[in-house]
């Protein structure tokens, strides 16, 4: 049965579904309450999410698991997506590698240090921080207030007297006993109060230390303390943004664009806002509601339910999920605020989601999973560091020249692009012309030893034929090589959204990725300067072709005569406009020279006179 049949025979009951590939690998798990009215959704063709297309066109069949009830179907999609990794649902990869800050409490006079592995050390550890910047944003800042040492142990050893840390007040220099271990210790324990956002803890013990400073005339201290108290101040303000008569919320908010977002997660604890922690997902096919739904079943049913869960859209499953939640904190609240300081929860961390989206979809990372892309879909052990592509360019057999262009890591290495005269073709031959220029290219390289990871060539199996022809001639079958070419066939039978086709050696089927697939627009982008190049060369070419044989044929033109012509009229369309005696007038031109370039432009007006 095909699809639909097998999407006809489901049951009407609620219950979770799977679309399995050729193999019977589970591509997505989704849940519904009406099955087979959910499976066809996908199937009619009025669904128009991007994904849902190659889903549909990678399934084989689909199959339906019916339960008594939605909460039955929850608890069923999250068994099922955690056992099966499938391609198409969202993956909770946590930002475990994000910067966090690190105290160690064994060491003699503990310092702070950023780390992004959390090791069972017996050492506390603080965040995740979303970016960089922000985790050494706020190292600098308890340094600069809690004057914590930042030097390493070898050199806090070796040291006979305070450094200049210590003398802008940065550091109360424990290196040389200008602080008492007990002194130290409340210099770590406020730190630690700070990181952990217990302002509402830290604030009284340094009023209490300001008036102490204050009572002994210590002003300068006293002024200090004063200037922190304030700061903590505005920081906890900016900061409650969650209703603060919770005990605890997580606020949830979401970014994407096309198949590709972040999810992040904003916890709210004791009415101090935590770092945020982001999932990045691509290839979803939900829409945000759903998507969220499926997230917070898998992220609850492994970690702490707060008192309330914010989320920034209605959950169509709302009531099964809050049900499955009470099971391990019985007063949790779900909500979808629209307004007030819910909301604003909410809005922060969309933003959140939003930075982290751009830090994780910043151009090196792109590049990086074009790289990977292509490896994968080329066979490659590794990501290709040089790329080659080539393409031909001729009118109607005249001036037939070839472009060759070269990616480093990803990258147009300009210095590298190259442009080729073909020699050994007669005429339009772009199969002949593809295996003269590979063929050079490949035997420089076997002289060199300096082989590309990766050959492209722009064009169909012709072409690739002809390039793999080369290869064969030299003893070079282990070059890898594709082509790509452009989805002519398709457009010409309607197919508008027909995406550029991936040509492999040996294998009838062309790979098609996603329109916006890095690795397809590496692709495309490295066919497009090759096309561009040879195209540019080829203007070139026929220009001075054009040139040489309207002047410099002309006896008594040389060089210095054809640039004070081209000067004078600034074009040969111009030259060819002017009249004998506006030639004569050109430095270094006279009558005589002048009637031989008219007489040369126009042949036919020469031989009626």
């Amino acid at each position: 049965m095909d699809l639909a049949e097998q999407a006809a025979a489901l049951p009407t009951a609620a219950g979770v579904y799977l679309f399995r590939d050729r193999n019977g690998g589970v591509l997505y798990v989704g849940k519904a309450v009406n099955l087979r009215a959910r499976v066809a959704q996908y199937l009619s063709g009025h669904d128009e999410r991007f994904m849902v297309r190659y889903l549909v066109a990678a399934s084989r069949s689909v199959d339906g698991l019916p339960v008594r009830n939605e909460k039955e179907a929850l608890l069923l999609e999250n068994s099922l997506i955690k056992q099966h990794q499938p391609r198409y649902n969202v993956k909770l990869r946590d930002d475990k590698e994000f910067l966090r800050l690190r105290i160690d409490p064994r060491q003699r006079f503990p310092r702070v240090t950023t780390v992004r592995r959390v090791a069972d050390d017996g050492a506390r550890y603080f965040g995740p921080y979303p970016s960089a910047t922000q985790a050494r944003g706020t190292l600098a800042f308890v340094q600069r207030h809690f004057k914590l040492r930042t030097c390493s142990d070898a050199v806090m050893d070796s040291r006979k007297r305070p450094c200049l840390l210590h003398q802008l007040q940065r550091c109360t220099a424990p290196c040389v006993a200008l602080v008492s271990a007990e002194a130290y210790a409340e210099q770590v324990d406020d730190a630690a109060l700070c990181l952990s956002g217990r302002n509402r803890e830290l604030i009284p013990r340094l009023e209490a230390r300001m008036l102490e400073h204050a009572e002994h005339e210590r002003f300068e201290a006293a002024g200090r303390l004063r200037d922190l108290v304030s700061t903590l101040r505005k920081s906890s303000e900016r900061q409650a943004v969650a209703d603060l008569a919770a005990a605890s919320s997580d606020a949830w908010g979401l970014h994407r664009e096309a198949d590709r977002g972040v999810i992040a997660l904003l916890p709210t604890r004791d009415g101090n806002v935590q770092s945020p922690r982001s999932f990045p997902f691509e290839g979803e096919i939900v829409d945000d509601a759903a998507l969220l739904s499926s997230v917070l079943n898998a992220w609850y049913a492994d970690h702490e339910v707060p008192s309330q869960v914010l989320v920034p859209v209605d959950l169509p499953d709302a009531e099964a999920l809050v049900e499955i939640l009470r099971e391990t904190n019985r007063r949790v609240k779900l909500l979808a605020p629209r307004r007030g300081d819910k909301a604003a929860g909410t809005e922060l961390a969309a933003n959140a989601a939003r930075a982290r989206f751009a830090t994780t979809h910043s151009e090196a990372d792109r590049v990086g999973r074009a790289l990977a892309t292509v490896a994968e879909v080329c066979g490659l052990d590794a990501p290709p560091w040089r790329i080659e592509c080539f393409d031909n360019s001729n009118l109607l057999g005249q001036e037939p020249v070839a472009g060759q262009v070269v990616f480093i890591d990803g990258r147009p290495s300009r210095k590298d692009y190259r442009r080729y005269h073909v020699k050994t073709v007669v005429g339009a031959d772009d199969y002949a012309t593809m295996r003269e220029i590979i063929g050079r290219r490949m035997r420089r390289a076997a002289e060199d030893g300096e082989f590309p990871d990766l050959l492209v060539v722009d064009g169909g199996r012709g072409q690739l034929g002809a390039a793999l022809d080369a290869l064969r001639d030299l003893g070079l079958d282990e070059q890898p090589i594709i082509g790509i070419a452009k989805p002519r066939t398709e457009h010409a039978r309607g197919e508008r959204d027909a995406v550029d086709k991936i040509i492999l050696p040996g294998h009838p089927e062309p790979v098609i990725l996603r329109h916006d697939d890095p690795g397809l627009r590496l692709l495309q982008h490295l066919r497009d300067q090759a096309h561009e190049t040879a195209i540019g060369f080829h203007r070139k070419t026929r220009s001075k072709a054009r040139m040489h044989s309207q002047l410099d044929d002309i006896p008594g033109i040389g060089k210095t005569r054809r640039l004070a012509l081209l000067r004078h009229f600034g074009s040969l369309t111009a030259l060819k406009s002017a009249e004998v005696g506006q030639i004569a007038e050109v430095e270094g031109v006279g009558p005589k020279v002048a009637e031989r370039v008219y007489s040369a432009l126009h042949p036919a007006k020469s031989t009626i006179r």
